[in-house]
């Protein structure tokens, strides 16, 4: 907000006590807590309703979804958002494989969805905050193109498992069991086992689970002003095909 010129009137105290953020549940069973890690963060809808509620209905904004691959030049897309003054919020999976990263970089990724504010473009990259940071545009169009997927360590499900847990509520959502999470929890519980009667090496490391979170980009801008206006009028980013 203070990019676009605007002083939130509430303070940071009240504005960390509102509900827009949810956090992972870390003291729940195993179904409740991979639940609250498919949720966890804030989406691009609680953004903008964030930032509608911070900057009293001054800001208002657009998402752009750029999953599944678009077929987009992505700086010289921002490049023309930043010039105008509007301000791009971007959302990240830093858990997306990408091409041609170092093992120090790899090693370094965050766990989760990462959300960055983009306040240049240049031949080198997309500058970020939060915090300051600059990344490839190779790197950067490759992590705003990721399914809304989460990864969850091993260990993390390991530490969770015990006798008589109650999957049903992961049977209840049509993405859960399509990506067959009950199936990939067995796997891990029988190669743990193979472990430690057979020594024989586990091969999961982590499992894959459904995210609320949406890999694109949000444009920000003074409500009804001429670049809100361009914002909304402005057509989707075709799809690569």
């Amino acid at each position: 907000m203070l990019t676009l010129g605007v002083t939130p009137k509430l303070t940071m105290e009240e504005a960390q006590k509102m509900s827009f953020y949810r956090k992972k549940d870390d003291t729940s069973p195993l179904p409740q807590y991979l639940m609250s890690c498919s949720r966890h963060g804030m989406t691009h809808y609680d953004i903008l309703k964030a930032m509608k509620t911070l900057s009293s209905d001054r800001i208002a904004g657009r998402f752009f979804e750029f999953y599944p691959q678009r077929r987009v030049d992505i700086r010289y897309w921002l490049a023309g958002w930043v010039k105008r003054g509007v301000v791009p919020l971007a959302t990240l999976n830093y858990q997306k494989s990408v091409r041609n990263v170092s093992e120090e970089e790899r090693s370094c990724l965050p766990k989760d969805w990462h959300h960055h504010m983009i306040y240049a473009v240049s031949y080198h990259g997309i500058h970020l905050s939060n915090p300051i940071s600059k990344m490839k545009a190779e790197h950067f169009k490759q992590r705003i193109e990721s399914e809304s997927v989460v990864l969850i360590p091993r260990d993390e499900v390991l530490g969770r498992l015990q006798r008589g847990l109650n999957y049903d509520i992961l049977k209840n959502f049509p993405e859960w069991r399509q990506m067959n999470v009950l199936g990939q929890i067995e796997v891990i519980e029988r190669e743990e086992k193979r472990l430690h009667s057979l020594r024989i090496p586990c091969g999961m490391k982590h499992i894959a689970i459904p995210s609320s979170m949406i890999g694109g980009i949000t444009l920000f801008a003074y409500k009804d002003s001429v670049n809100h206006k361009a914002i909304m009028a402005s057509e989707e980013v075709f799809i690569k095909i």
